[in-house]
Order: structure tokens, then sequence, then C-alpha cells
């Protein structure tokens, strides 16, 4: 994959060829049966297949690439992680297969401070709220155990109303070779060749110009930064657009936060214009979108706008996870086990299906459904069901 100014517009030259493909070769969208060009754009919530926005994608011929368009594997993907998918969906059925699946973090770098009580911590200049639906990685108690001068890297949907994140995953590192920022530009400053991007002030001035994309302030940017402040300032050794597109007449899936809100019919989630005026809703009503709401959209791409058949509101803590594989460690005493590098913990509320709690052996196959514990650092298990 070639990179220009942005890593979503080269998805988006993938997403495109394979619309194309399906023009050629004659692919209907619709019922049971058929298939339709996909678009995808959320957390990762289970694995089998990569589950996201609830369709399971068959991910085994997937291409797999990160922000910069470097090709990855299958084991780089985690959940919680936040990824844009291109596929095909079957019909109705709630499954798909990926042609390509890239994977990217909104922020990369050292904890400033942490509030335990609010649920948030300040990285890099930026507030990050974490929710019951947040995932951590490298902290035996979530938020907890974080403390300023940690390095992390952050999977998170962007709110730019509230110039805010949630967190779905946060991982602590042990080094980060730059820090890394997505956002979007405000007070630019041209004659002094700098930006904001939230709390983080961004010098752009060791950049050739040729390599800069047209600066203005609310430009959607991913930059890559010096690990080292020059004079309160971060430097930045790159700057790319970071503008999301889905093809026309791609089924879509989107979840992220509200913007621009006029009415139901005209809105942004993540940069994508969104009409819901005729959509059913879940957990809410039509008259609850707002400015700063976070909604998970499905529908068709018409004239370059999200045309919805559904919108689910998405307030934190209903966020169900799912895992298929075989057991990798089991620790009875403490009632857990390991399923795809994930704990997941099972008590007296567990339901069983085919099977039993004395049943969780290594190597047993299983499907786990279930919510992140308290401090997000392992699943509780609602369900889980031996398989063949």
């Amino acid at each position: 994959m070639t990179l220009t100014h942005s890593p979503w517009r080269a998805l988006s030259a993938l997403l495109a060829a394979a619309a194309l493909a399906t023009a050629c070769g004659g692919v209907d969208s619709g019922g049971t049966g058929q298939t339709a060009q996909a678009s995808s754009a959320g957390r990762i919530s289970g694995f089998g297949s990569v589950i996201v926005n609830g369709v399971r994608f068959d991910d085994t011929q997937a291409r797999i690439v990160d922000e910069n368009g470097v090709a990855r594997t299958r084991d780089d993907l985690k959940l919680g992680m936040t990824v844009d998918v291109t596929g095909e969906l079957r019909g109705n059925s709630g499954n798909g297969v990926a042609q390509s699946i890239q994977f990217g973090n909104e922020i990369a770098g050292p904890v400033e401070s942490v509030d335990v009580a609010g649920s948030t911590l300040l990285v890099l200049g930026q507030l990050v709220r974490v929710d019951a639906d947040t995932l951590f990685n490298g902290y035996a108690n979530g938020l907890a155990d974080a403390v300023a001068g940690d390095l992390v890297e952050v999977f998170a949907f962007y709110d730019s109303v509230a110039t805010a994140y949630t967190a779905t995953r946060i991982e602590r590192k042990a080094t980060l070779a730059a820090f890394k920022l997505r956002g979007r530009i405000s007070t630019l400053n041209t004659p002094d060749k700098s930006f904001s991007l939230g709390g983080a002030l961004v010098d752009y001035g060791s950049i050739a110009p040729p390599a800069l994309p047209q600066l203005a302030n609310g430009l959607s940017v991913r930059v890559s930064l010096q690990t080292t402040p020059v004079a309160g300032r971060w430097v930045a050794t790159s700057v790319h657009t970071s503008q999301r597109v889905f093809p026309e007449a791609n089924e879509a899936e989107l979840e992220g936060f509200i913007s621009n809100f006029v009415s139901s019919a005209s809105f942004s989630v993540a940069g994508i214009a969104v009409d819901a005026s005729g959509a059913s809703v879940r957990r809410g009503r039509l008259g609850d979108l707002a400015d700063g709401e976070r909604v998970e959209v499905e529908g068709q791409m018409r004239n370059g706008v999200l045309v919805a058949r559904l919108v689910e509101f998405k307030r934190g803590g209903n966020q169900e996870f799912e895992l298929y594989g075989a057991i990798e460690s089991v620790d009875t005493p403490a009632q857990t086990f390991v399923l795809r590098g994930m704990t997941v913990a099972y008590d007296g509320s567990t339901v069983f299906a085919a099977g039993t709690a004395a049943s969780l052996q290594v190597g047993a196959q299983l499907e786990v459904r279930g919510t992140p514990s308290a401090g997000g650092v392992s699943l509780r298990a609602r369900l889980i069901r031996f398989t063949p």
C-alpha cells in the first residue's frame, strides 16, 4: 500500500477498488443468500472471526495493515482496538468476509495525570475518558494502576465537540519510538508554524511544505512527534490528513460521536455525513440525537451520505464481547482461564452450555460471551458454550 498524506485515504482506495469489483461482478445487496460490499468502522468486539459492529468477518484472507499502511498479521489485532474493515456482507446473516482491515490508535504517548475518581487521564495533552467498556492491557487493576510518566497507546473514539476521547483499549508500553496524535486542528498559526491538537501545541516547522497537507482549523490530522518537547512544543515529524471516506452504495456501519448536528436528517459521525430521519432506534429516540452523543449507525452510502436504517445509542456498559477458540491456560482456584490471550472469569452466575465448569481444560473449544470486569483487565463470562 502506498500512502500520501492520509492512511484513511489509502484504505479508501482499497474500498473503492472493492466497490468497483462488486459493480463488475454483479453482486447484489439485500436479503439472505445475497452479498453486498461493506465498510465498517468501530471497535473489535470479538474473535473467532473478527467481530466489528456486530458483524462477524472471516479474516483468514484479509490484508491487515496498521495506520501507516505497514502489513501486519492477525495476531496483531486485539479486543477493543478500533479498526476499519472493507469486505462483503452475506445477506442479513450477521456474517461477512473481510478483504482488508486497518487498525490505528488515536494517541501514543506519556500519561501526564490520572483522575481515578473521575475515570479520566491526560495523555499527551489529551483528555481521555474511561468507561465500563474500556479494556486495559499491562495494568493489573486498570486505571487504578496508571501513573504519570507511563507510556501508553490509546484506541478510542474522538468527540470533537468535547475535545476528548473515550478509550476502547489502553495498552501500557515499555517504549515508544515516536509519539502520535489524531485529532482536529485548532489555533492554526501559519507564521509561527504551529497548531494545537487538544492541549498539545504542535510545531510543524521542520516539515518541508510539499510534505504537508493544506492545513486549516478543523482539519482532521494524524501527526507523528518527537518524544521530547522543545520549548513547550511537540515537534512534528509528519502530518497526514485523516478523513474517513466510505465508497458509494456500500453497506456501511460506523461507531463514533455526533458532531455538526442540525436535525435527524443532517449530522456527522466520525466525519461521515448521516441522514437518520427514517431510521429505527435502539436504546433511545431520534429526539435524543445531539452533538456529543455516541452512536452506532447502520445503513447505506448514497451521494456521500450514510442513509441510516438503524441508530443505536452507545453510552457505556452495554458492550458485549465474544471469543471463540481453544483454552490456553486454566486457573481453577481463581475461576479464570485464558482464551485468545484474554483472561476470562466465571462464577455462579455464568451459564454453561454443552459442558460444566469441570470441563474447562486446556485445549477445550469454547464460545464465550461477556462484559469487561471491574478495571477492564478481563472478561466476566455471561455464557460459556463448549463447541465441537
